[in-house]
C-alpha cells in the first residue's frame, strides 16, 4: 500500500513532467514570433546601459516608434539621455547621452583613457569575449571624438562602437552593430549646433531660444539632428555632419 501510495503521489509530477517534454519535442510553430518586450521593459534595459537610475526606478520613459529599416524599436528617454532598445529582443542598440557630446576640437584626453572609459561603459551594455579592440581620433566639423571599436578576430566586422569625448574623457554614445542595421551616432554637441546654425543665418549676435537633438528613420537610416531656434528661423544641423540648414530655404 505504501508502495502504492508512492506511485500516485508521484503520478501528477510525472505527467506534468511528460507534458513539458512533449511540447519541447513538438516542432515548431515557423510562423510564431516572441512577445514583444513592454515599454517598462524598454525604459529599465535603456536606463541600465546608460547608467541611468536604478532597476526600480529606470528615470526613464520609453515609447514604440519605427525605427532602421522599418523595425519595431522602443525609444526610451530622460533629460539629455536616450537609448534605442529592440522591441522584440530588448537589447539596446545605441545610448547617446546628449550632455557628453563634443563641442571643440579639444584633445585632452589619451587614447588609454578613452578604452578606460569605453570598457567601463561595456561592463553595462554587452560582452567583450573574444573580441579585438581599436581606438581612433575622428575630426569633423570642428569637434573631435575618441571612436573605440570591439571586432571578432575572424571577421572584418565591428560588433560594438563607444564614442567618447576626448575633452572630457566621458562616454558620449554607443552603438550596438550586430544586427547589422544603419545607425550612426550623433557627433556634435548643442553649443557647437547653435555655433553653426547662428553661422547659416549669417547674423551674429542672434538669441538661441531652444535646441533640441531629434533621431529619425524616415529613410531607413538614423538621421540625428539638432532643431535650433534662432532668430525666429528654425535651422537643422546634422548632428553627424554639422550640416545646417535653414527651415523653409
Amino acid at each position: 500500500m505504501l508502495a502504492g501510495a508512492v506511485v500516485l503521489s508521484l503520478l501528477p509530477v510525472t505527467v506534468s513532467g511528460c507534458g513539458i517534454t512533449c511540447a519541447c519535442a513538438a516542432t515548431a510553430d515557423p510562423n510564431w514570433t516572441p512577445e514583444p518586450i513592454t515599454a517598462q521593459e524598454a525604459a529599465i534595459s535603456g536606463a541600465k546601459a546608460a547608467g541611468r537610475g536604478t532597476v526600480d526606478d529606470p528615470s526613464m520613459t520609453a515609447v514604440p516608434i519605427s525605427g532602421p529599416n522599418g523595425r519595431a524599436f522602443y525609444e526610451a528617454t530622460s533629460a539629455n539621455t536616450l537609448a534605442l532598445v529592440d522591441s522584440t529582443s530588448g537589447s539596446v542598440l545605441e545610448v547617446v547621452l546628449e550632455d557628453q557630446l563634443p563641442n571643440d576640437a579639444t584633445v585632452s584626453a589619451s587614447a588609454s583613457d578613452a578604452r578606460t572609459a569605453a570598457e567601463a561603459f561595456m561592463q553595462r551594455a554587452g560582452n567583450l569575449e573574444g573580441l579585438s579592440e581599436s581606438a581612433q581620433v575622428v575630426r569633423r566639423v570642428g569637434v573631435a571624438a575618441y571612436e573605440v571599436q570591439w571586432n571578432p578576430a575572424e571577421k572584418d566586422a565591428t560588433t560594438f562602437v563607444v564614442w567618447v569625448n576626448p575633452s572630457s574623457g566621458s562616454v558620449f554614445a554607443f552603438i550596438d552593430l550586430r544586427m547589422q542595421l544603419n545607425l550612426t551616432a550623433p557627433i556634435v554637441g548643442r553649443d557647437k549646433a547653435t555655433e553653426l546654425a547662428i553661422a547659416a543665418l549669417g547674423v551674429p549676435g542672434e538669441t538661441v531660444t531652444s535646441a533640441e537633438l531629434a533621431i529619425d528613420f524616415a529613410t531607413g537610416s538614423q538621421a540625428s539632428a539638432w532643431q535650433v531656434s534662432v532668430g525666429g528661423e528654425t535651422v537643422r544641423v546634422d548632428a553627424a555632419s554639422g550640416l545646417a540648414s535653414i527651415a523653409g530655404s
